[in-house]
């Protein structure tokens, strides 16, 4: 799946003052969701120098029967389409797996399977967790040849690294495009801007954001 969306941080506040007002506009019911998702990647970062992501969550069973791990890996694809300023463009893949630490080669996308190759027999250790309360319903936005579907979710939650025990709280709202016109997501991060004060641009992926907390907790344990 191709995904693109926009990611606007914002305050505490200001969040449940967007939800209060967008939710009144939700195609359908209001989904709430939390999602523990651990991060992993090599001890020096190669999978997210090269634009890469990998996530696990465990996914519980049904009908009895014992769950598992969704294993999904994330990478940058090329703009051919129309992409919104400073919107991502990435490829997710998803895996069902048995165990809680990635297995680069059970991924069932081929495109996903050359660009992890280089990966596959590294040892991979988990980075950080992203613990989120999510929140999310779709909407319509725009009109004639700008309309679009968008799904809108807001995600409080905390970046929790391994390497320290230490947690970093966000609050965050994702865009992302379900069919139509991108322009539908400028369109409401303009709306959202117009209702929050504190709303902007998040240039960062949750991969990337816990990825540099990692990076930076590591260099502060280095000796001098």
């Amino acid at each position: 799946m191709i995904e693109q969306e926009l990611k606007i941080q914002l305050s505490a506040r200001d969040l449940e003052k967007v939800f209060r007002i967008l939710k009144k506009k939700a195609e359908g019911k209001v989904e709430h969701k939390y999602m523990p998702r651990a991060y992993y990647d090599t001890h020096d970062l190669r999978l997210y120098e090269n634009h890469i992501s990998v996530r696990m969550q465990y996914k519980p069973g049904k009908g009895g029967k014992i769950g598992g791990y969704e294993q999904t890996l994330k990478f940058e694809v090329p703009h051919s389409q129309v992409i919104v300023k400073g919107a991502f463009l990435r490829k997710e893949c998803k895996d069902m797996i048995r165990t809680r630490t990635p297995r680069l080669e059970l991924v069932s996308d081929r495109e996903g399977r050359i660009r992890t190759r280089p990966y596959r027999n590294k040892r991979f250790i988990h980075i950080f967790t992203a613990a989120i309360e999510r929140r999310s319903f779709e909407m319509k936005v725009g009109g004639g040849k700008k309309k679009g579907l968008v799904e809108v979710a807001f995600d409080v939650g905390e970046i929790i690294l391994d390497s320290n025990g230490r947690h970093y709280p966000f609050y965050e709202i994702e865009i992302e495009l379900v069919k139509g016109n991108p322009e539908a997501i400028e369109t409401l991060e303009r709306k959202i801007r117009g209702i929050a004060r504190t709303a902007c641009l998040q240039p960062l992926s949750k991969s990337q954001h816990g990825s540099r907390l990692y990076r930076r907790s590591i260099a502060r344990r280095k000796p001098r």
